[in-house]
């Protein structure tokens, strides 16, 4: 999709050899044949060709020119994304305790059986043994979930109305280990459970803390204090966990354990990290990481007779915006990413002169700080492993092999050597692996010994001569240098051209992707990958044969419950044009009674059903006009029947509108005021009709015709503030099958008494059914 630019001139060469044609008697009078043969109408022809090219030519822009025109409005062509996915791992019989370490890589085959290799985000301690059971009670009664679970359908924790006291069950095959973390991951079949909704809440919640704790000093990071967080802590994982806690739920996690005289569940404290929550409440897609302080008990619990290992999640406290669906828990549930670190393997000279540090060789699986020579076949010939810690790069070593007796040895790690800088402006080279995750990409250049670090940039604009700057194309998987004016040129320490220059060595510590190739099928995912990196990540040198062969015999099962999802290919011009076209239509700023409500229903975190926004309303004062205040009234899918925002629903909202409300106008989310209506009428009914049907059928229409989410004269929620009439009413019951005609009908209003008149309501008032008397003669 094109920007939308205007045609500039949309004359062809016929429009301008007949407007030249038609000058002639102007200019030229005595000039009478006008006829294709004429030399002169052969060049006026001629001229109008050359005259329709600069045409075409002033209507075109370049990529370049589009790029800018995008840059502009703040519109940047999105890199390639990395897909993601969930690993659900389990150990063999008899092994406890194994810890993966973060980083590990998984691979899978994809429909063109293409090896895909995927990264954990996370370390993880397997829990023994497997989820066998799922069940939810509501206080009373039992539902097993357990075949739901199995057929990956949704399931509601909670019910379909939570309320507190709400309580769900996971039943294992064996006690978790004590004093360890499990992790179990779950996911949601939600549009906003997944990590795009996360990453809107976080940032988010850090805009309104910049808001609220701005800068005394520009030229400093961080130096204001706000009056209303003056004590809120610095921005880090702590301040992320508070974020991700949930504005009006609070869950309790408990595990089954013996105490003397019995069983007893016992709560697992959040204080003492022995529960971390990453699903905010179950209403995001994320690990909750279990730590028991005491051992675990078999027992039988609700409709499984079959004695389990049983942890329960109980809902104490508030209200949800909607029921959680759950899609799938998985023990041992672990995030991965299709985003793997690139390496590279060097032979080093056998005469070449290796300098160590105090701790020796390195080792795999060690962060070496590296400065080599290479000679004209990049065999290394100087080599020198003591670096400076504070501004030397650290590679991850994969493996080194000291040259002995005139052997070659080698030298592998976590990094990719790019080439030789040159004097030459715009220097351009090639980045293997592409594409790349860009969010990884660090660039470095190592001149006459010294190591200097190089930032990305989308061009060179606003770069100077001494300005290390470069661009990456992590599609195409190249990097372009300045021109010596616009960002320095890479080049070695010397004399220009000459052969004294010293060597400049480009190297990339990086990631790279499938992109869109990485979205993988569920179950597809069933191997450690046998890879460099995951040679030295498992490196043990007591290990027998070697520390990858002995984790991958640990390892009983590897699959991922859920299909990889979010890999794409890097943003063309034109769909970041696209992009660019529909901001037209969008806004971050609340200026329109439409921008209120479209900015409150994609309020991040919350799942709201409907918004109705008011301009000069203040909710304390209905009657009277309020220049510059606006009323908005969200309503969220729960409790059913009559929903209800929280308070804490409220003020996300109003902090989210108040950072986009324009100057000079007061914002206020309020809850609707429920009208309870009930209807009193008489109906007569067609011959051979089920009376007794027929008044549940006439009850139900009505019910839902006064729904505040699915009724109103649309079909989507009775509309905020409109009155209810005797016509629609009567229309609904004439509309039902079987119904002959209404004899009489009355709207009974709060009182319980009769009205023959229509039903007025505040401009925040909603309707509710309420009992209703039908006669069916």
């Amino acid at each position: 999709m094109p920007l939308l630019l205007p045609n500039l001139d949309d004359r062809n060469w016929l429009d301008l050899v007949d407007e030249g044609r038609s000058l002639i008697p102007v200019y030229g009078p005595e000039w009478t044949d006008h006829n294709p043969s004429n030399p002169g109408i052969m060049l006026t022809e001629l001229l109008a060709l050359f005259a329709e090219m600069d045409i075409y030519q002033l209507n075109q822009i370049s990529d370049r020119e589009r790029l800018k025109f995008l840059k502009l409005i703040g519109v940047v062509p999105r890199p390639p994304a990395p897909a993601w996915s969930v690993l659900r791992i389990q150990s063999a019989p008899g092994v406890s305790a194994l810890t993966l370490p973060a980083g590990l890589e998984f691979a899978g085959l994809d429909a063109s059986s293409e090896a895909t290799r995927y990264r954990t985000l996370d370390a993880i301690t397997l829990a023994p043994g497997t989820l066998e059971t799922v069940q939810f009670s509501n206080g009373n009664t039992f539902q097993n979930l357990t075949a739901i679970w199995q057929r990956r359908g949704s399931m509601t924790p909670f019910g379909p109305d939570p309320k507190p006291g709400c309580e769900f069950y996971l039943g294992f095959s064996d006690g978790l280990p004590v004093a360890t973390d499990v992790h179990l991951f779950l996911s949601f079949g939600t549009r906003s459970s997944g990590y795009d909704e996360r990453r809107r809440i976080l940032e988010e919640a850090r805009a309104q803390e910049r808001d609220c704790r701005p800068p005394l000093n520009p030229c400093l990071k961080d130096s204001g204090v706000c009056g209303c967080h003056s004590d809120a802590p610095d921005r880090g994982a702590a301040n992320t966990e508070r974020n991700l806690t949930h504005y009006g739920v609070r869950l309790e996690w408990e595990f089954m354990a013996v105490v003397p005289g019995g069983f007893q569940w016992l709560r697992l404290d959040p204080t003492k990290q022995e529960v971390k929550d990453g699903t905010r409440a179950f209403t995001l897609d994320g690990n909750v990481t279990l730590h028991l302080p005491s051992a675990m008990t078999s027992s039988p619990i609700g409709s499984i007779s079959k004695p389990k290992y049983n942890i329960r999640c109980r809902f104490v406290a508030g209200s949800y915006d909607a029921a959680p669906a759950l899609q799938d828990v998985a023990l041992n549930g672990l995030p991965v990413e299709q985003s793997v670190p690139y390496g590279m393997a060097f032979v080093i000279d056998s005469a070449a002169a290796i300098h160590y540090s105090a701790s020796g060789p390195p080792q795999p699986n060690q962060v070496a700080f590296i400065r080599m020579t290479l000679d004209g076949k990049n065999r290394i010939v100087g080599l020198d492993f003591d670096g400076n810690a504070e501004s030397d790069p650290g590679f991850l070593i994969y493996d080194y092999r000291e040259p002995k007796y005139g052997a070659s040895g080698l030298l592998a790690f976590e990094g990719a050597l790019l080439g030789l800088g040159s004097e030459f402006p715009g220097q351009q080279l090639k980045v293997p692996g592409a594409p790349v995750d860009t969010s990884s990409f660090q660039l470095f250049s190592l001149e006459s010994g010294r190591w200097q670090r190089w930032r990305l940039r989308q061009d060179f604009d606003a770069s100077t001569r001494k300005d290390l700057h470069a661009i990456l194309d992590a599609s195409l998987g190249t990097v372009t240098f300045g021109n010596g004016e616009k960002g320095r040129v890479p080049a070695g320490i010397g004399a220009p051209y000459s052969a004294s220059r010293a060597q400049c060595l480009i190297f990339a510590k990086y990631r790279t992707t499938r992109a869109e190739s990485g979205n993988l099928a569920l179950r597809t995912i069933r191997d450690l990958a046998d890879s460099p990196h995951n040679r030295a990540l498992l490196y043990d040198p007591m290990a027998v044969p070697d520390g990858w062969s002995s984790v991958k015999a640990k390892l009983s099962s590897i699959t991922n419950p859920l299909p990889a999802a979010g890999g794409s290919a890097a943003e063309t011009v034109a769909l970041a044009s696209g992009r660019a076209d529909q901001l037209v239509e969008s806004s971050d700023r609340a200026i329109t009674l439409a921008d209120y409500e479209e900015l409150a229903l994609h309020t991040p975190g919350t799942q709201i059903a409907r918004v109705s926004a008011r301009a000069n309303l203040h909710p304390s004062f209905p009657c009277f006009k309020a220049p510059g205040m606006i009323t908005v009234m969200v309503l969220p899918f729960l409790p059913l029947g009559r929903p209800m925002p929280t308070q804490g629903l409220r003020q996300t909202v109003l902090a989210y509108l108040r950072r986009r409300r324009i100057v000079g106008t007061r914002v206020e989310v309020v809850p609707p005021t429920y009208l309870e209506v009930s209807i009193q009428a008489d109906v007569k009914a067609l011959a051979g009709t089920n009376k007794n049907n027929l008044q549940k059928t006439i009850v139900a229409a009505i019910s839902k015709f006064l729904d505040p989410l699915v009724g109103g004269p649309a079909g989507d929620g009775w509309p905020f503030g409109r009155d209810v009439y005797r016509s629609e009413i009567m229309r609904t019951i004439d509309e039902v099958p079987g119904v002959d005609y209404v004899a009489s009908l009355a709207l009974l209003g709060p009182d319980g008494q009769p009205q023959c008149g229509n039903l007025c309501l505040g401009p925040t008032w909603l309707v509710a059914p309420g009992t209703h008397r039908i006669s069916v003669l």
